[in-house]
């Protein structure tokens, strides 16, 4: 059953920097620098007005947290037939459910008319690219990564791997 994936309201942004900087400092943990250690209200505000920014409740907290995005130019140009997934968070307490969050961005994504759900990760996350690999996301490009991106404001340069899967309910 896919959890219940709403649309993040103001008085949920700091809980979802949290539920962020939890996700950075477990990677950081295992040696995987992928985030800032804390992403700003303001770094994550433009997707929250936009309505791009959603939530997964769990018991007491937010168990998760994902952007959902119609179009990403600093990534992918100025493709229209596609959805993209950025900084997808999930808490320790609630691991697995990230599978569960990619079928419903695939949903959001067919209602919409999208034929493709794409997403860009850290080209040294080689335990993240290959979690995508195994949800079926294919590499279709790198790129150095942009100049003004929180990745690059915290720990200087790096290379995309932009990744796309056909979307399907499978």
């Amino acid at each position: 059953m896919l959890p219940v994936v709403r649309t993040a309201e103001p008085e949920d942004l700091n809980e979802i920097v949290d539920v962020l900087a939890e996700c950075s400092a477990w990677l950081k943990s295992l040696g995987i620098i992928q985030w800032p250690d804390r992403f700003s209200s303001a770094q994550l505000s433009p997707s929250l007005k936009a309505g791009d920014l959603y939530v997964v409740d769990g018991d007491s907290h937010l168990a998760a947290t994902v952007t959902l995005q119609w179009s990403d130019s600093m990534f992918w140009g100025d493709r229209t037939d596609a959805a993209f997934v950025h900084r997808m968070g999930v808490r320790r307490s609630h691991a697995g459910l990230g599978r569960d969050i990619l079928k419903w961005a695939s949903i959001e994504a067919l209602g919409r008319g999208r034929r493709y759900l794409c997403l860009d990760c850290l080209g040294t996350n080689h335990r993240l690219r290959e979690y995508y690999e195994d949800h079926g996301f294919s590499m279709v490009g790198e790129i150095p990564g942009p100049i003004d991106h929180a990745h690059t404001v915290a720990h200087g340069p790096w290379t995309a791997i932009l990744y796309e899967k056909a979307v399907d309910l499978g």
